[in-house]
C-alpha cells in the first residue's frame, strides 16, 4: 500500500533575524513537531495533521542568527491512523520542504544582509 501526500502551502508563521558577535554560542535547534489536524472534509483512510518546524540557529562564526516558526498541513493517504506510528523515514520526508524553506529564507536574507548568501546545512537526526 503506497502511502500518498497531499500537502497544502508552506506557511512561515515566524522568521527572526539578528545581528550577533560571531563568538556569540553556537546554536542548532532545529525540531520537527507533528500535530493532529482536523480537516473540514474528512476523507476516508486518511491521516490528516500539521508538520511544524521550529528552529534558533546560529552558525559557527557568523554574525547572524535566525528564529521562527514554518509548518504545513499534510494529508496522507493509505497510511496509519494515528501519528505515533508513522516512521523516521515518512516523518523525514515530511519535514524535507519546510527544512529547504528554512535554507531558501536564510540565504536570501543574508544575501541582502551581509552582501553574500549563507546557506545551512543540516544533518538529519532523529530522536
Amino acid at each position: 500500500m503506497d502511502i500518498q501526500a497531499n500537502k497544502g502551502p508552506i506557511v512561515v508563521q515566524s522568521f527572526h533575524y539578528d545581528v550577533v558577535d560571531a563568538s556569540s554560542p553556537i546554536k542548532t535547534e532545529v525540531q520537527v513537531e507533528l500535530q493532529d489536524y482536523e480537516p473540514q472534509e474528512p476523507v476516508k483512510n486518511a491521516l490528516t495533521l500539521q508538520v511544524m518546524t521550529p528552529f534558533d540557529i546560529h552558525p559557527k562564526g557568523t554574525t547572524f542568527a535566525i528564529s521562527g516558526l514554518v509548518g504545513q498541513v499534510v494529508q496522507l493517504i493509505n497510511c496509519p491512523q494515528t501519528i505515533d506510528q508513522l516512521d523516521a523515514q515518512i516523518v523525514q520526508q515530511l519535514s524535507q520542504p519546510l527544512i529547504e524553506q528554512i535554507q531558501i529564507l536564510t540565504y536570501q536574507v543574508t544575501a541582502i544582509t551581509l552582501d553574500q548568501g549563507y546557506h545551512l546545512e543540516f544533518n538529519p537526526q532523529s530522536k
